[in-house]
């Protein structure tokens, strides 16, 4: 009988081990990692943060090294409005000291939504962010997939080693090729084309959004409604803006649709006595080519510099005169 047990037990070990390793190819390391790893480093320091920042790769364009109170920058690729709210349901209330909020509207946010590009399937962001928060909520209505896988690997910590120290050695590499910006060689014809690939790619998210919900706008714009006035009732001021882009990036962007999101969230503004600032404009930085990794994401030196832009503005009152094409609306 104690035969039995104990064989079963292997056969049941040995099994998990290896569905685990069959399924970290479905699912990479860093997608599950990366967000469960940010989602504990607020939580582990609730007492002291005072800040968070939200969206899409665009809003990696904040730099809280520099920023001048303690938080964390949760944003990342692939971070859609619902996804935003499902994190600060979870996180808002555990934050004794929050202050601000701060959400990264980039020209396509109101259309970019998960659950149409995965439609049923997995999606990375999607699964990441459930690994990372302690709910059984869904995100959205046809999320189930990404739920159960999302919180099979919440439990199940492979060990990635190798591929964490090879990540970590290019970051280095990375990091140390771009610290001066008068050494990076920029590639013009590159970066050129950079913006019209990108702005093309990011304007497809509104055919495929509508396609599958042709309500997403109004849904997100709910959501966005939701956030801000939940975190007015806390006393926690909610933050909108847009960072800096390559001009080349929003020349080639359909205009409808930038001046649809200015709109939109200007309106919102209005209802909710949020504040939206659009940077994406800024003459200095839209102008300036060597301030960016690609059209639109700037590199280490364009984000210190953007950082310092939004405080002066947050903190002490400048505005479009000290920023020229910087657009405020309230």
């Amino acid at each position: 009988m104690e035969k039995k047990i104990l064989s079963r037990a292997v056969i049941y070990l040995v099994t998990v081990v290896v569905i685990c390793e069959l399924l970290s190819f479905v699912i990479p390391a860093e997608s599950v990692t990366v967000q469960k790893n940010m989602i504990n480093a607020v939580y582990t320091r609730r007492d002291k943060i005072e800040s968070l920042a939200f969206g899409r790769s665009h809003g990696g364009s904040l730099d809280y090294n520099i920023w001048d109170k303690p938080g964390k920058n949760l944003s990342m690729g692939g971070q859609d409005i619902a996804s935003i709210k499902y994190s600060l349901d979870y996180l808002s209330p555990e934050l004794p000291h929050l202050q601000e909020v701060l959400i990264c509207i980039s020209y396509s946010s109101l259309y970019f939504d998960n659950e149409a590009l995965s439609s049923g399937n997995l999606n990375d962001a999607r699964k990441g962010l459930y690994a990372a928060i302690p709910s059984y909520k869904l995100i959205s209505a046809n999320d189930y997939n990404n739920m159960v896988f999302g919180k099979l690997f919440a439990f199940i910590q492979a060990d990635y080693g190798f591929r964490k120290l090879v990540k970590a050695v290019k970051d280095k590499e990375e990091k140390k090729s771009s610290k001066q910006v008068g050494d990076i060689l920029v590639d013009t014809a590159k970066m050129l084309q950079s913006a019209k690939v990108d702005a093309f790619d990011h304007s497809k998210d509104k055919k495929l959004a509508l396609q599958y919900n042709p309500q997403i706008r109004e849904q997100y714009l709910n959501y966005l409604k939701e956030i801000a006035l939940e975190l007015k009732a806390r006393k926690v001021r909610c933050i909108f803006y847009t960072p800096p882009f390559y001009n080349a990036y929003t020349d080639n962007y359909p205009p409808k649709d930038i001046e649809e999101t200015e709109r939109v969230i200007a309106d919102l503004c209005k209802q909710t006595g949020t504040t939206y600032y659009d940077f994406s404009a800024y003459r200095t930085m839209a102008d300036n080519m060597t301030l960016y990794s690609n059209a639109d994401h700037l590199n280490l030196s364009g984000k210190e510099q953007f950082t310092k832009a939004f405080k002066e503005v947050l903190r002490n009152g400048k505005g479009p005169a000290d920023y020229p094409g910087l657009k405020i609306f309230k």
